[in-house]
């Protein structure tokens, strides 16, 4: 089914958050909600589109700063992968540490994601892949045509691994898997810009 794709660039550190949006019943997916809820919650008012929930690709602070203050305006749940959870429970005190943002504690997740499930919005679905490596809960979506990558998968390059967390031999199964996916898919990252998918296993790690 047909879909709108709006990318909202939010917060210091230029987080692409996007409204997937099913255009037959406008019922939407918030994805990475980073931070300037008053923004993302106006432009949602504006183009009277129905969230149905919040979808984080990871628990880094600057992908869900707005949580709270969207699952205020809208009543929506929050799904993430089990496995961040304890990155987004703690993303409050990253936030203050690394960016010096002081913002309350995130709201609880309500659901929790897994690999190969589906996400249905109006008559529209995405498919959750788990790819671990950035995080050990990253997460991409797919959709015939589309990837929204998170911080996996970049147009430049890959996630990070240097963090205690992170995993180089996982990262470069999660990109195993991505690879599979036809090559005239459009990535829609994190960070940064829009690119097709091509051999993903060619990027240097950063």
């Amino acid at each position: 089914m047909p879909m709108e794709i709006t990318c909202l660039t939010v917060g210091d550190l230029s987080t692409n958050c996007y409204l997937l949006t099913d255009e037959d019943t406008n019922e939407s997916l918030i994805i990475d909600p980073g931070d300037e809820g008053d923004f993302i919650s106006t432009t949602i008012l504006e183009k009277r589109v129905k969230p149905k929930a919040i979808v984080f690709t990871h628990g880094h602070y600057d992908h869900c700063l707005a949580a709270l203050e969207l699952k205020l305006n809208f009543n929506i749940p929050i799904y993430i992968h089990p496995e961040d959870l304890f990155l987004y429970k703690k993303s409050h005190l990253s936030a203050k540490h690394f960016s010096h943002i002081s913002i309350p504690k995130p709201p609880p997740a309500d659901h929790f994601l897994t690999d190969n499930d589906i996400l249905t919005f109006g008559h529209s679905q995405v498919k959750v892949l788990h790819t671990p490596g950035h995080t050990p809960g990253s997460i991409c979506l797919f959709s015939p045509g589309t990837l929204f990558s998170g911080d996996t998968l970049f147009a430049e390059g890959i996630g990070r691994t240097d963090l205690s967390y992170s995993s180089l031999s996982d990262l470069k199964k999660s990109l195993q898997k991505i690879s599979k996916l036809p090559t005239n898919t459009t990535i829609y990252p994190g960070h940064g810009n829009l690119s097709l998918l091509t051999n993903t296993l060619s990027y240097s790690v950063v």
